[in-house]
């Protein structure tokens, strides 16, 4: 069902989504996630291949890279992800992880020497396969005697926005899927329409009652990019190339949130509620890159590169389960209440990017490289033809003005050991999209690797750790954007880990 409001609040709107963490927008920048994995020796150097090139992953960074083949090559990379979480939450804490076999990268690439020594010395074309990210995730938190319940959020939600009770008393397919919660709590006696007061007042604690929280998310899904880059050498001073990548994505969240309460109404002893909540978004899409290395001299090369927007055409399929349990004049009853499924089209466009990068190549003994990346999170934006363009440009204005353009660095060292043998190591920092200072969200990766170059054959292993940590409320109450965990116990502290074990085998010819 398409209708004025649909699913863009539910995507968009910060503060009305009822979503675990109740960052809809978030959900968009993650979609918008562009982390190439790469080969092993890519992903070992950091993924600092900016100026460098030679390498298939760096056709998805600077497809400049491209021109500085030589020879014809295949290569495939296998990778194991072992993914760790701890959240604490009211001075809980709670680990969860999985373990992930996939594949980072398939490409080949076929070169053509005109056997000249100026003017266009070499021609290359690229065809491959490259995951560029990985949205695999498990969250789970709990909480003690919290004086706050999810039961306040439906209350202020509705009376926020003044929704008639004869409304949310509809069959669901009747309402806007953004009020199918609050239209559940409504009707599972959660909550309950004052007619004297004219207000909707919450069914479930009693003053100074507490509640036992529990929750849970686990997100599964990743982008696929598949390649094809075309390239060049003129005279061994430029390299230049062009990628067009075509964009597969799937991200699945199944979240589940629980209170327990420990006081009641006289006239109602509510004992629990939950909450299931299903979201499934496809999307594929389209992008272009171009990218030029120039070579002053033989040991110092400058790479820069153009990414556009990846172009999705996305599907979103969504629906929640609720269920109150509560005693009723001394009878045990219970409450259940099922959503339909709803779907919601629109398009996204991701952010820009821009690379720029410098190495320095230290005749056969090693090379250090340095790459800089410009991401425009806050040029990130969603369309639907059927939504109001008033409405739709609203939320495009919400995420222009809580977003900013951010500064990556990439720093990927080589050295060579004895006889083709190689050791590698790489730094990554991401800087934090929001410009709310306050949300320290800077992102931090470290690799290392080794690898064997011969004639026709070669081999690399890398590991790579990537961390960052995320504050989020389970829900939001009256566009409760607080991220102090400190001040305020019923803020989670989410630590993620993720480590990457990646192996590259190629072969030259």
């Amino acid at each position: 069902m398409k209708t004025v409001k649909k699913w863009s609040m539910l995507l968009l709107s910060v503060f009305l989504a009822f979503s675990l963490k109740a960052q809809t927008a978030d959900e968009l920048l993650q979609l918008g996630t562009h982390e190439i994995q790469g080969t092993a020796r890519f992903s070992g150097l950091g993924g600092a291949f900016n100026a460098l090139g030679g390498d298939f992953g760096s056709l998805s960074t600077n497809p400049a890279g491209i021109g500085t083949y030589r020879s014809s090559e295949f290569a495939f990379t296998p990778s194991l992800t072992l993914n760790n979480t701890t959240t604490d939450f009211r001075r809980e804490s709670l680990s969860d992880g999985y373990t992930r076999f996939g594949f980072a990268n398939l490409g080949y690439v076929a070169t053509y020497l005109t056997k000249k020594s100026q003017g266009l010395i070499s021609f290359n074309f690229g065809l491959g396969y490259n995951r560029s990210a990985n949205f695999y995730k498990r969250t789970n938190f709990r909480g003690f005697d919290s004086p706050n319940s999810v039961l306040d959020m439906f209350t202020q939600y509705a009376n926020n926005l003044d929704l008639n009770p004869d409304y949310l008393k509809q069959d669901l397919k009747q309402i806007f899927p953004e009020d199918w919660s609050t239209s559940m709590a409504l009707i599972s006696e959660m909550m309950r329409y004052d007619k004297d007061e004219n207000k909707y007042i919450s069914n479930g604690l009693a003053e100074g009652g507490k509640v036992d929280i529990y929750g849970s998310s686990v997100q599964t899904g990743g982008t696929e990019e598949y390649t094809f880059s075309i390239g060049g050498n003129i005279s061994n001073r430029f390299q230049f190339g062009m990628t067009i990548g075509l964009q597969d994505l799937q991200y699945v969240n199944r979240m589940n949130y629980k209170e327990n309460y420990l006081g009641h109404h006289d006239n109602i002893q509510y004992v629990s509620s939950s909450r299931d909540e299903y979201i499934r978004t496809v999307g594929t899409g389209v992008n272009a890159k171009f990218g030029i290395i120039y070579r002053p001299v033989d040991a110092f090369r400058l790479g820069f590169a153009v990414h556009t927007p990846t172009f999705f055409n996305m599907e979103r399929e969504y629906n929640v389960f609720m269920k109150s349990a509560y005693k009723l004049e001394g009878k045990d009853d219970v409450k259940e209440e099922n959503s339909p499924r709803d779907l919601y089209e629109y398009t996204l466009s991701t952010p820009y990017r821009l690379e720029f990068g410098l190495a320095y190549i230290f005749g056969k003994t090693g090379l250090i490289s340095v790459d800089y990346e410009l991401v425009g999170n806050n040029s990130m934006r969603i369309h639907d033809n059927i939504v109001d363009d008033g409405f739709i440009s609203s939320h495009n204005n919400t995420i222009k003005n809580a977003y900013r353009a951010t500064s990556n660095l990439r720093v990927g060292a080589e050295i060579n050991l004895y006889r083709g043998l190689m050791l590698r190591g790489g730094f990554n920092y991401f800087q934090s999209p929001y410009k709310d200072s306050s949300l320290d969200y800077n992102r931090y990766a470290y690799s290392g690797g080794i690898g064997y170059r011969g004639k026709h054959f070669f081999a690399d292993l890398a590991y790579v750790l990537n961390t960052s940590k995320y504050h989020f409320a389970p829900y939001y109450i009256n566009d409760y954007r607080v991220r102090d965990a400190d001040n305020d116990p019923d803020v989670a502290v989410e630590n993620l880990k993720i480590g990457r074990i990646i192996a590259t085998i190629g072969f030259r010819f």
